[in-house]
């Protein structure tokens, strides 16, 4: 049963979501790179694989109307084929399941995308997560040292992966985002949401794990590359951030894919993220 508030339609299982016709466009690449501030590599490159996170932009079909307080919980990636700079692609949507994580209620948005001839290059799993049991004015966040497992997650075993840093700057933000309004570039905006500040969006975070990754493993990325992220605190602007990770050899359970685990870290030890990552061998 489909239920509605307003003339907004929550969100059910099974729901399929409206299209959306994604383009890599010169913008496009170049807000990414400037508002990540990573150099844009010259040539005949291939698109940023996380690119891919501006097709997956369903939430005004899958988010509930009451939508205070949201916050991308995991992202699971499955990449087949290269994204080709000034291609058109059509991003297709259902969710397929909701579910409860501690006080929030997360809804899970499934999107693959096709190129012009069908051929799907990217399926993807987004879980974002929604505050509706208790409604409140002011979104609060645990203490990072206080959480379960805070930065208490043991790094496997393996070759250390050349790490890099960044400050996230609202202007940054601003870029990425290509100008437009909302609680990733707005202070009031995120104010409106519950936040107190402005939260850096976690397509970008993922996207500098995404190029962490990427940048080690090369074009097998592009083409059979996994990658699952679960976002564990938030980024806010003018945050300084380091990239790092380990490669991690064979996986012990499909020995002919190559591993490797990543995170973010904060410069008080907050943990951003935690990411794992494999490509075919």
């Amino acid at each position: 049963m489909t239920t509605k508030t307003g003339n907004h339609e929550e969100p059910t299982v099974g729901k399929v979501l409206p299209d959306i016709v994604f383009e890599s466009t010169e913008a496009l690449l170049d807000d990414y790179y400037e508002g990540l501030g990573l150099p844009r590599p010259g040539g005949d490159e291939l698109v940023p694989t996380m690119v891919a996170g501006a097709a997956d932009n369903f939430h005004s079909a899958s988010a509930f109307s009451q939508d205070r307080g949201h916050l991308w919980m995991r992202q699971e990636w499955d990449l087949r084929a290269p994204l080709i700079a000034g291609s058109s692609y059509v991003a297709h949507g259902r969710i397929t399941d909701i579910y409860k994580r501690r006080d929030r209620t997360v809804v899970l948005t499934e999107m693959t995308l096709n190129d012009a001839d069908g051929l799907v290059v990217v399926v993807s799993n987004h879980h974002q997560s929604f505050l509706l049991d208790a409604p409140v004015e002011q979104v609060e966040f645990r203490d990072p040292t206080k959480k379960e497992g805070a930065r208490k997650f043991k790094v496997p075993a393996g070759t250390p992966i050349e790490p890099f840093d960044a400050t996230v700057t609202l202007e940054m933000c601003g870029q990425y985002f290509h100008g437009s309004k909302s609680y990733h570039t707005d202070l009031k905006a995120s104010q409106a949401l519950g936040f107190q500040e402005v939260v850096v969006g976690g397509r970008m975070t993922m996207s500098y794990i995404g190029h962490l990754v990427e940048q080690h493993f090369g074009p097998d990325f592009w083409t059979s590359g996994k990658l699952d992220v679960k976002f564990t605190n938030p980024t806010w602007p003018n945050d300084h951030l380091t990239m790092k990770g380990v490669d991690t050899g064979p996986l012990e359970d499909d020995p002919p894919r190559l591993g490797a685990f990543a995170w973010i870290e904060k410069d008080d030890g907050t943990i951003v993220l935690l990411a794992t990552a494999s490509v075919a061998s």
